[in-house]
């Protein structure tokens, strides 16, 4: 008896066209995989960073010099606000849009650094002000978030007016008394300090990890374009078993 082989005739032009396909839904599975790892360490690192205790910020500082990672690092801070209004920057809370408050903070120790002092309503046409007056000396709490650059496509910042990604060189540049620290963020943490202030948002919050899901479903994108080929093919004859002459 003759045995039964796999008879396989691939049509040129549809085998020339998976090519690209395949290659694109596959770059972006293994894309998806990578921003899984990088996604899970940030978390792990927000998650340790957020359980040390706080250190003061210019020691922060200091420990970053000799490698140590200061990132979502609780930090404290005494000084003062820079007499001038709040930022508004372009923000969600529970999925509806909000504000967040930035101003500039100077310590003690000759650090400028740019406070987010939390959420407020969504009124982008006000005007708002510091919720003490900015000779008054403050001792603060919170998070160093790291300051992302905007992507290529994020929307533009309106001069002198409603933000929707935070620019701490801009923001610290007029500040000539003390050395600016640009990289990144002070986020206050709860409660918040009065009844007059932002409520504080969290460090950490909202920020989700479903690449898994993405790879799954560009692979499994994959994986259905090549179904589909192997189906054309044997519905029209290109593709089956065959005994061998």
């Amino acid at each position: 008896m003759k045995p039964i082989v796999i008879r396989f005739q691939p049509a040129p032009g549809l085998s020339l066209a998976m090519v690209p396909v395949l290659a694109i839904l596959i770059a972006l599975g293994v894309w998806q995989v990578k921003r899984l790892h990088w996604k899970t360490a940030l978390l792990a690192q927000i998650e340790r960073g957020t359980h040390l205790p706080p250190e003061p910020l210019a020691k922060l500082l200091e420990q970053q010099k000799t490698g140590d990672m200061i990132a979502w690092r609780q930090a404290s801070v005494h000084g003062h606000f820079i007499a001038r209004p709040p930022q508004p920057l372009y923000s969600l809370r529970r999925g509806k849009q909000a504000l967040r408050l930035l101003a500039p903070f100077v310590s003690d120790s000759g650090i400028a650094i740019t406070v987010d002092l939390g959420f407020v309503p969504f009124l982008p046409d006000k005007t708002w002000a510091l919720p003490v007056d900015s000779a008054t000396p403050l001792s603060l709490h919170g998070i160093l978030k790291p300051v992302r650059k905007p992507g290529p496509f994020a929307i533009a910042n309106t001069p002198g007016g409603l933000w929707f990604s935070p620019d701490t060189k801009d923001l610290l540049a007029p500040i000539k008394t003390a050395r600016p620290l640009t990289a990144f963020l002070l986020d206050l943490q709860g409660p918040r300090n009065g009844p007059d202030w932002p409520e504080p948002a969290p460090a950490h919050a909202d920020i989700p990890n479903n690449h898994l899901d993405y790879a799954l479903t560009w692979f499994g994108l994959a994986l259905a374009a090549i179904g589909v080929y192997l189906g054309w093919h044997v519905r029209n004859g290109r593709l089956g078993l065959a005994r061998k002459r």
